[in-house]
């Protein structure tokens, strides 16, 4: 299992305490996926990232739901490397 989540260097220069937004999915639990698809959209101190999927697999289990606010280091999602 890989976790996903808002790479570390995003939170560069954010204030202590900031949170990002899950603004929305892009894609579903158990959808198969192709290494680099974006999977997921966040914003962060008014900025769109777009997280990417780290191999070919499926997202195996959405913790984070759209619209709602993360800290620094928050799992978003499980991600499996493997086929549905």
């Amino acid at each position: 299992m890989i976790e996903i989540k808002l790479d570390d260097a995003a939170w560069d220069g954010a204030q202590d305490n900031a949170q990002a937004l899950l603004e929305k999915w892009l894609v579903a639990e158990n959808e198969q996926v192709e290494k680099g698809q974006a999977l997921v959209t966040v914003v962060m101190v008014k900025a769109t990232i777009d997280i990417e999927a780290p191999a070919d697999g499926y997202i195996e289990k959405i913790l984070i739901p759209n619209s709602e606010s993360f800290a620094l280091g928050t799992i978003l999602a499980s991600f499996n490397d493997s086929e549905v």
